[in-house]
């Protein structure tokens, strides 16, 4: 391969990683994706409730949010109502989005947030879960033979899990070989309580702008 063809590949490259992670933020990692341990068995009634995310990598539509958990409910044997929520840390107010998921298998799940999704190939891996504490969730897509994007999440019980938990969480993704320098801890202080049923938001407490917001942010604009 001459010199022109190896700056012309590059750059092919280059645009499928861009135009990639513009498209979904997540992030771009080379090759194909890699194998990752699948879980032999699937308690899905066990799974369901209200999980909170801990860490993820970057994905877009978490950008300037906290709070962030998810509500799953079983709607059949094999299909899952799915509750994303947040607070939207700019003006505290909170906003959710609702889908579907599939079980497809053990710990393999297809979820869809828009009817034109389909529900066929599975986009959320359980890859590890004691289902009181922890589960970690991994997704990969191959964009071609040289990209792929992932989104890894930590997912807890608790706001504020114990060490324990989170290393417990951590070592599943260590016995995979899944990169946690993209983890990005997930803030979940000066949160509005849950209703009853984790579906919604009980009150207005915590509902005030973080430090992000009132101290970072002007301090930035500040120094710019």
């Amino acid at each position: 391969m001459n010199h022109h063809s190896s700056s012309h590949l590059l750059l092919l490259i280059s645009v499928v990683f861009g135009a990639v992670w513009v498209a979904h933020a997540q992030v771009p990692f080379p090759g194909k994706c890699p194998d990752v341990n699948l879980l032999d068995t699937f308690d899905a009634e066990a799974y369901m409730g209200v999980w909170y995310e801990y860490a993820a990598y970057p994905f877009a539509f978490e950008i300037g949010k906290k709070c962030i958990y998810a509500n799953y409910s079983l709607i059949d044997n094999s299909t899952v109502s799915v509750v994303n929520a947040a607070i939207n840390r700019f003006t505290g107010q909170p906003s959710n989005v609702t889908g579907q998921a599939k079980v497809l298998g053990p710990g393999q799940l297809a979820v869809a947030f828009y009817p034109t999704q389909p529900l066929t190939k599975a986009n959320y891996l359980v890859l590890g879960t004691d289902y009181e504490s922890y589960a970690v969730v991994y997704s990969c897509t191959s964009v071609t033979p040289l990209a792929n994007f992932k989104i890894v999440w930590i997912l807890t019980r608790q706001r504020e899990p114990s060490a324990e938990v989170v290393d417990a969480a951590r070592k599943i993704l260590e016995d995979n070989d899944v990169s946690q320098a993209f983890l990005i801890d997930t803030v979940q202080k000066n949160c509005p309580r849950l209703d009853g049923n984790g579906t919604g938001l009980a009150g207005e407490d915590g509902l005030d702008v973080d430090d992000f917001v009132s101290t970072t942010v002007p301090n930035a604009i500040e120094k710019a």
